[in-house]
């Protein structure tokens, strides 16, 4: 029942992650985050993923069975621990997200989050898989709602192949584009484009109370 459950996950994540882009490092440095208490709680979703109806936010130093990266035990209190749930309030994925401003805006930037038990499960399997940054624009509405924009793969990979902009990048067998470029240059590049909706997949995912 685990490997199945292991195998859903990764099979959600390839349908909630295509086009969208993803990177090797964060967006963030530890000064760019900031921790805003009124995301924690129990969110309505409203997506174009039927199976996402629910999303859980609590602060990720509140939970012990997530494995942590080492970099980010550290400032752990400044995080968040992100439970996506289908109607049945069943988990359907889970991420460690940091908010920041960068520029005049401000982004979540996700990372799959593992329990401490699923780590022990197939650790072969699993070193065949590198996870990756996903990164949302975050705008908070005066009713407390909130709206997620993910930025889109295929704009960056357009500038790419036009050669309007140079960012480290990798391609690999399945034209899948992961962008290596250190956090600065991604700021720089978040800064420089995320004013332009069409940085942006179409499809918004909207929380509410």
């Amino acid at each position: 029942m685990k490997k199945v459950t292991i195998l859903l996950v990764f099979t959600f994540l390839i349908i909630f992650l295509s086009s969208c882009l993803k990177t090797l490092h964060p967006i963030f440095t530890v000064k760019d985050i900031v921790y805003e208490q009124k995301l924690l709680g129990t969110w309505k979703a409203k997506a174009s993923n039927d199976d996402l109806a629910f999303a859980v936010i609590t602060n990720l130093s509140s939970d012990n069975s997530i494995e942590l990266p080492e970099k980010i035990v550290a400032i752990k209190q400044k995080g968040y621990l992100i439970l996506y749930k289908n109607q049945n309030g069943e988990i359907i994925d889970q991420f460690i997200a940091f908010l920041a401003r960068i520029g005049e805006h401000l982004y979540f930037d996700y990372y799959p989050a593992d329990k401490k038990e699923d780590r022990k499960l197939d650790e072969f399997w699993r070193e065949h898989f590198i996870k990756m940054h996903t990164s949302f624009r975050v705008e908070i509405a005066n009713d407390g709602s909130f709206e997620l924009s993910q930025f889109d793969e295929s704009y960056l990979t357009d500038l790419i192949d036009k050669k309007k902009i140079r960012i480290s990048h990798e391609t690999d067998p399945d034209d899948n584009v992961v962008i290596t470029a250190s956090t600065s240059a991604l700021q720089r590049y978040i800064i420089k484009y995320g004013d332009d909706p069409s940085a942006y997949r179409s499809e918004k995912i909207t929380f509410k109370k």
